[in-house]
């Protein structure tokens, strides 16, 4: 719904941002109908959606080993009618999907590799690893780009419908738990033009934030020591 909203909030070429604010009742209905046919649309794709977290929750690829993960994930979106671009800001598992003309660009992603040494077998409260030693989705990016893809589908069949402009661009965050790509698809302009960038994470509560969210990202620091091998704790 977020998406609709976002999209709606910019005047179609041609009007202003004064016409948009006096909409009549009548806009108001649709836009209301409208969210309420994303909203099915949504509803409709739940096999599908179960279906794709459950294969990338399969795959479990670590950190820029995401290869299956990205080809499977970039297939289902071209099937659905977007560009696809693989290998994005030089990163061999990273891609884009883009569908739409004119209005604003809204971006959405959420993170896809998996975790080293997590592997688990679904539905179980206890320790009980599906391959032991291996990776697994031990964080849930399973989950989150799915997620956005059955939004962008949702999204794109309503904009289709009442013939709205703007566009989307679908983007995985590949290695999250290592250096990250994120701001490699800065330094490369995959976010140029973006008008507003949606991002998803699982959590253990439904909430939204926005802005500088003051955490921290992982840097790599090496540090060198010099003095008497000890114990640093008790006998430095």
């Amino acid at each position: 719904m977020t998406i609709l909203n976002a999209m709606k909030s910019w005047a179609p070429a041609g009007t202003t941002i004064v016409l948009a604010l006096q909409a009549t009742s009548a806009h108001a209905q649709a836009s209301a109908q409208m969210k309420m046919a994303a909203q099915a649309d949504v509803d409709a794709q739940a096999k599908q959606i179960q279906v794709m977290i459950d294969q990338v929750f399969s795959f479990a690829e670590p950190g820029f080993q995401e290869i299956r993960t990205s080809a499977y994930l970039a297939d289902i979106l071209q099937k659905h009618g977007f560009t696809v671009t693989m290998g994005v800001a030089g990163v061999p598992t990273a891609f884009t999907a883009t569908w739409g003309t004119g209005g604003p660009l809204i971006a959405l992603g959420s993170d896809i590799d998996g975790l080293l040494g997590v592997s688990q077998t679904p539905g179980v409260a206890t320790l009980k690893p599906l391959t032991p030693g291996g990776p697994g989705h031990g964080e849930g990016h399973n989950s989150g780009m799915p997620m956005m893809i059955a939004a962008a589908i949702a999204a794109k069949d309503v904009m289709e419908l009442n013939h709205i402009p703007g566009r989307l661009i679908l983007w995985p965050g590949v290695a999250e738990e290592l250096l990250g790509t994120k701001a490699f698809y800065v330094r490369a302009g995959v976010f140029k033009g973006v008008d507003a960038c949606i991002f998803a994470h699982v959590n253990t509560g439904f909430g939204t934030g926005y802005g500088d969210l003051g955490m921290n990202a992982m840097v790599s620091v090496e540090y060198t020591f010099h003095g008497k091998t000890a114990h640093a704790a008790a006998m430095p």
